[in-house]
């Protein structure tokens, strides 16, 4: 079953929602939200698992059958990446629940695994590129062909053009860690979402890009001394980061 680190997990919850557990749970949820029941394609053709103490409803993440604070914490992971309305969909959370945990697919693991691969259906399954700029706020910009080969035209972009150029990402991303792939959002009462109708160029629009987050989520990873020889498999196979990080001045303890 899911569960968060031992610092972040609402211990004082009593009533827990989940929102698409699939086949894999929170820990202590009392009820689930599922779309999908008996179809189990979106699981991977995995069967549903519903705890015995946990309620199942059936119903959408865009209109939720609940009353206001209904929750005292919703849990919702790899949901809103799918949703055709991600503004309502937040905001549904946000009425029933007094605060919560989001997690979807990190922009940097999306766009990396799409790129120049126009063929998989796997890789154009999800709706949105999902990210958070600010600690109380959520980004979504579309994820399509056109979208996914497009890049800030600042630094933090171009490194990562290169960097996606450098690697066959396919390969590369098991050298990264989770948070690296992973977009992780905390919060408490409510948040701000934003819906973009295309990629933000923050040197012509002003506001934050997702390419920010991305080379931090890059460049964080190859500082980690944990991921030392995942690191040196990375360099080994695929020499040309190193040029991609000394061009761009991304200096880390393991990739120089």
């Amino acid at each position: 079953m899911k569960r968060l680190p031992w610092w972040r997990r609402p211990y004082l919850a009593k009533r827990l929602l989940e929102i698409g557990p699939g086949h894999n749970p929170f820990v202590g949820v009392t009820h689930l939200l599922e779309r999908h029941v008996s179809d189990g394609h979106e699981r991977g053709g995995n069967a549903l698992l519903v705890p015995t103490t946990a309620r199942l409803i059936v119903g959408e993440a865009t209109v939720l059958p609940f009353a206001k604070r209904a929750f005292d914490f919703v849990y919702a992971s790899h949901v809103l990446e799918h949703v055709e309305d991600p503004v309502q969909a937040c905001k549904e959370i946000m009425r029933v629940g007094a605060a919560g945990y989001i997690e979807t697919p990190s922009p940097f693991l999306e766009q990396g695994l799409a790129i120049g691969d126009e063929s998989s259906p796997a890789h154009w399954f999800h709706r949105w590129f999902v990210f958070s700029p600010g600690s109380n706020q959520l980004v979504f910009e579309p994820k399509s062909v056109e979208e996914v080969a497009r890049f800030c035209s600042c630094r933090d972009g171009q490194f990562l053009r290169e960097f996606y150029v450098a690697v066959d990402f396919r390969e590369a991303q098991h050298c990264f860690r989770r948070t690296a792939k992973t977009t992780i959002f905390y919060w408490k009462s409510s948040f701000q979402v934003e819906v973009r109708e295309r990629m933000t160029d923050c040197r012509q629009d002003g506001r934050p890009c997702r390419f920010a987050g991305m080379r931090h989520a890059l460049v964080s990873n190859c500082n980690d001394l944990l991921r030392a020889r995942r690191m040196r498999r990375l360099t080994q196979c695929f020499p040309d980061v190193r040029e991609v990080f000394q061009k761009f001045s991304q200096y880390s303890l393991l990739v120089h």
